[in-house]
This record gives structure tokens, C-alpha cells and sequence, in this order.
């Protein structure tokens, strides 16, 4: 599931229903939960409408998928 917020330009690709234990953050703008047995559960990507990198991405295939399927016209830059 992907959710966009406008207002914060947030993007959030959320990969499992589990409750998040942990944020990792991978640079100022991408940010991933983590359940507490270390299994992504989601990410966020912080100004979002310039376009998303998904380099060092955990599930990167599935991740670009799912932003390509929202709907939300969100550029894939890496």
C-alpha cells in the first residue's frame, strides 16, 4: 500500500501490516520501519513530488512497483 501526503510531500510505502519497533534512517529524506525482529515493514521518502531515490532501498523491485502502481505520478530517480 502507498500513501502520499501533499501537505508534508511524505510518501510512504508500507510493505507489512506489523507494528513498527524501530526508524532507520538512510539519509534525511528516506527513512525505513522496522519491526522488532528487524523485518522492514515500511518507508518513507520526505519531499516526495521532486522524485523518490531508491538506491539502498530494501525491496527495491517491489518498492518501485508499488509507487508506479499508486497512481501518485511520483518519479523514480535511482
Amino acid at each position: 500500500m502507498v500513501t502520499y501526503d501533499p501537505d508534508a510531500d511524505a510518501l510512504y510505502v508500507r510493505l507489512s501490516d506489523a507494528k513498527v519497533s524501530a526508524t532507520k534512517t538512510l539519509n534525511d529524506l528516506r527513512l525505513i520501519d522496522v519491526a522488532s525482529d528487524g523485518v522492514v515493514i515500511g518507508i518513507e521518502f520526505i519531499d516526495a513530488s521532486g522524485g523518490v531515490d531508491l538506491r539502498d532501498v530494501p525491496f527495491r523491485p517491489k518498492v518501485e512497483k508499488l509507487i508506479g502502481d499508486s497512481g501518485y505520478g511520483i518519479k523514480i530517480l535511482a
